[in-house]
């Protein structure tokens, strides 16, 4: 528990302030919008993104409001916030692109979830995406915020040391951000039902953030007929960061071609 956290510029560990920035890669007439996760920043899709652009896929490496700064910045933003982030980058590319896909690491799979909900995305490839909460104290966030401001972040789930050194993220987690978390998480569940366009799943079967359960319950709720899914045996939450990477790498990029 953290009771007050002075606002500091720039706290991201893992990471340079020239590191976290928001990327950019035009191509082809396919067109991903990257997401990244919870805390952290555009650094983590960007091993997905430059593998895409190698092979003429247009991306946009999105970061959110209040990510990519300081936890006091994360403090003052809701997911409106976040999705409108993401919103605005689906928006850009539909004036230059034939297809525009939805490509997000865990709250970023759930943002592409929610915007495929908004028919606002051709298709969604959701790794990890954070449906359900990892701490059922979550749900008790919103009491909490005024007597527990922040709470301490573990490391993130990686099993790559190299890559855990290297991850960008926030050491804090403000507990009003943990609330708005929780909420879009209830609110995308609540509209799965309504998600029919093409959707790739890829979890790893290890990860300690976002279960199996998860992949259950998406495959059986979506109305997508064209779905497919991937389990990776390697590696944690973060997956393309981790180990097996490359192999879901391979896997999103078939996807989109397929559709194409």
């Amino acid at each position: 528990m953290v009771d007050r956290a002075p606002r500091i510029a720039y706290a991201v560990r893992g990471a340079a302030i020239d590191q976290v920035q928001p990327f950019a890669f035009d191509r082809g007439p396919i067109g991903g919008v990257l997401l990244h996760g919870f805390t952290a920043a555009p650094k983590e899709m960007r091993p997905l993104g430059d593998y895409l652009a190698a092979r003429d896929i247009t991306v946009r490496g999105v970061r959110y409001a209040g990510h990519g700064t300081c936890p006091q910045d994360l403090e003052c933003t809701t997911w409106h916030d976040w999705v409108a982030s993401a919103e605005e980058a689906v928006q850009e590319l539909r004036q230059r692109c034939g297809q525009v896909w939805s490509i997000g690491l865990s709250l970023g799979g759930l943002i592409s979830l929610y915007l495929a909900e908004q028919q606002l995305v051709d298709g969604v490839c959701a790794i990890a995406p954070a449906l359900f909460p990892p701490d059922r104290r979550m749900a008790l966030a919103r009491l909490l915020t005024p007597f527990m401001p922040y709470s301490r972040k573990d490391l993130a789930d990686l099993h790559d040391p190299i890559a855990l050194a290297e991850h960008a993220d926030y050491e804090l987690f403000p507990t009003h951000a943990v609330a708005e978390l929780h909420a879009l998480m209830r609110r995308t569940r609540r509209a799965l039902h309504q998600i029919d366009v093409p959707l790739l799943l890829v979890f790893a079967r290890h990860d300690r953030v976002v279960s199996l359960n998860a992949l259950d319950t998406l495959w059986s709720r979506v109305a997508s007929t064209d779905k497919q899914q991937l389990i990776l045996e390697r590696g944690g939450h973060i997956v393309t960061e981790d180990y097996d990477k490359e192999i879901a790498f391979a896997a999103i990029e078939r996807f989109l071609q397929q559709h194409a």
